[in-house]
């Protein structure tokens, strides 16, 4: 009878570990996570521990004022000198093919870059190695409607909002954009170039913006309830930390404590470094999904046209 009673102890242990095994052995399907990485580096996704299935957020557009305008089949992308034109800087702006100086007026994004040890003593291209701009000089820029694109250089160590304030307007003067539709953009350094801007410049001209791995300030709070916004940061971030000095995460908080008309939109890739910018702006990182905070599941360029400035109210 004792011999039974240790089998049958033994057999209850054998189902026990099989069982175990069988869950550790399905847990590894559970979905990809993204890889940490640095600043120049891409980012990843292969194994993510909150990926969930879930629907994709979407937003009303207001299309009326697009469908006008003609299918960008790959416009050009020309360098203008500051010397040359009223503008602050330096810039590259891309053209949809489909442009005219007397046609419809475009949406009009413009991407400000992030810090580097020559800033103010680089060549223009410089502005090409990373966001919008390198994925247009790579043949893989294609939202679903045409965008006019500029990228400034900046020459000194800091984006000063009057200065991105009087870039917009000499575009505005400068190129066909639709002034319902002027978006922001921007990494690291560049991402606090859009904190700054929308939050200092009370009438600033954007519809909604996207500052990705950046910091901002408590002083910029009243201003920033009054702009759509969607901020990314990577979590493991070591060089402008997500969680700490108004990092994109307690600032985004502190803009919905105080009710915006548009609640601010977070995603936090949870296993990423500093370098959230690549796999936001090609969608690489689309379908990342967190219980946390604002899963990425809408296109960035789509969202930004779901706004217009007169949505903001007088």
């Amino acid at each position: 009878m004792k011999f039974q009673i240790l089998n049958m102890r033994n057999y209850l242990s054998l189902v026990s570990m099989m069982l175990l095994c069988f869950f550790i052995s399905c847990s590894g399907d559970e979905g990809p996570e993204i890889n940490p990485s640095n600043q120049t580096g891409n980012t990843d996704l292969d194994q993510e521990e909150e990926v969930i299935v879930e629907e994709a957020f979407t937003v009303e557009i207001d299309e009326s004022d697009l469908l006008v305008l003609p299918s960008d089949n790959g416009g050009s992308h020309i360098a203008v000198k500051k010397e040359n034109s009223n503008s602050p800087y330096s810039y590259y702006v891309y053209k949809p093919s489909g442009y005219a100086d007397d046609g419809p007026e475009y949406p009009l994004l413009v991407f400000l870059h992030g810090w580097n040890p020559n800033l103010g003593n680089e060549p223009l291209e410089n502005v090409l190695r990373q966001g919008p701009p390198k994925l247009i000089e790579a043949n893989r820029w294609n939202p679903r409607f045409p965008f006019i694109v500029v990228s400034p250089q900046l020459g000194s160590n800091s984006w000063r909002p009057y200065k991105t304030h009087a870039l917009i307007e000499h575009l505005m003067e400068t190129y066909q954009v639709n002034r319902e539709r002027i978006y922001l953009t921007g990494l690291s350094l560049g991402g606090g170039g859009c904190w700054f801007y929308a939050g200092e410049i009370e009438n600033n001209y954007l519809a909604a913006m996207v500052p990705i791995s950046a910091s901002g300030s408590p002083h910029l709070l009243d201003n920033l309830t009054k702009i759509p916004l969607w901020a990314f940061h990577g979590g493991l971030d070591q060089t402008v930390k997500a969680y700490e000095n108004y990092g994109s995460v307690p600032l985004v908080e502190a803009i919905n404590q105080k009710n915006p008309k548009v609640r601010a939109r977070l995603t936090v890739y949870s296993n990423v470094g500093h370098n959230a910018w690549s796999m936001t702006y090609d969608s690489s990182g689309h379908n990342y999904s967190s219980q946390t905070y604002d899963s990425f599941n809408m296109d960035i360029y789509e969202w930004m046209l779901a706004y217009k400035k007169s949505d903001q109210g007088p």
